[in-house]
């Protein structure tokens, strides 16, 4: 059995990071309907590409900027296998969200899936949202995907969150088991733990990695959009376009520059 043991962070997911996200759609069918036509977009925090290879199939020319050598080594290698005509409207940068610098005007942009409490310094956010902001063009609008308070109930006692995906028609299977517990009132520890084991149940990879998230009120992600230079927010609590509610477990902050 191969077994890393260490905590490293989010870069080290990048291997299995496809299995847990490549599933969700909801999200890019909403970008779509909220920007309207195909244009250029930037996927801030991209991860393997999942966002911007499905709007580079849908006609958008996608921007996508990520910290991670792993995570960009896999979205590049996810290039090779589409239509070139394709392949031409997507471009990989690694950068962080507040230094990167890119030569184009943006039509939108976007932080998925509870990417930006990653940056657990207010500070930092509000220089990442500048940043974006002279990236986007008149009216360019930026969408932040939050989780919310209530999301974090399993954190609270510590109770596990298990995943489990079948790898190679199911001669492997590979288990995620994330434990989330608040290490100060309003920093999550998020422990994961990811197995590769065989038919019989026998372990063939383990790796152990660690990411500490904020815990943001929407309330507060929407003042430092506005410190930033962002005029305006809408609020939704579902990607159906549904309003955000008490009990709504994230929200997507849509902004104006």
């Amino acid at each position: 059995m191969t077994r890393r043991s260490e905590f490293p962070g989010y870069g080290a997911e990048a291997e299995f990071y496809d299995l847990c996200w490549s599933s969700m759609i909801d999200d890019i069918e909403f970008y779509k309907k909220r920007v309207g036509g195909p244009g250029h977009f930037l996927d801030l925090m991209c991860g393997t590409g999942r966002v911007a290879l499905a709007l580079a199939q849908a006609g958008w020319v996608v921007d996508g900027v990520d910290q991670s050598v792993g995570m960009l080594r896999i979205a590049r290698s996810k290039l090779r296998s589409i239509p070139l005509k394709v392949r031409r409207r997507v471009r990989f940068h690694q950068g962080d969200l507040a230094g990167f610098r890119l030569p184009f005007e943006f039509d939108a942009a976007v932080i998925p899936v509870n990417s930006f409490p990653l940056i657990l310094s207010r500070r930092e956010r509000v220089r990442a949202l500048r940043n974006v902001h002279r990236h986007l063009g008149r009216s360019g609008k930026l969408f932040v995907h939050i989780d919310t308070p209530r999301s974090y109930r399993s954190a609270r006692v510590g109770a596990p969150i298990v995943n489990v995906f079948r790898l190679d028609q199911g001669r492997r299977w590979y288990v995620r088991s994330l434990v989330e517990r608040f290490v100060r009132p309003d920093i999550v520890r998020g422990i994961t733990n990811h197995l590769v084991v065989d038919r019989s149940g026998r372990f063939l990879r383990q790796v152990t990695t660690e990411t500490r998230t904020r815990v943001l009120p929407i309330t507060e992600v929407v003042r430092e959009l506005g410190e930033a230079g962002y005029s305006s927010c809408r609020l939704f609590g579902d990607y159906s376009g549904g309003r955000l509610t008490i009990d709504s477990t994230f929200a997507v902050i849509e902004a104006t520059a």
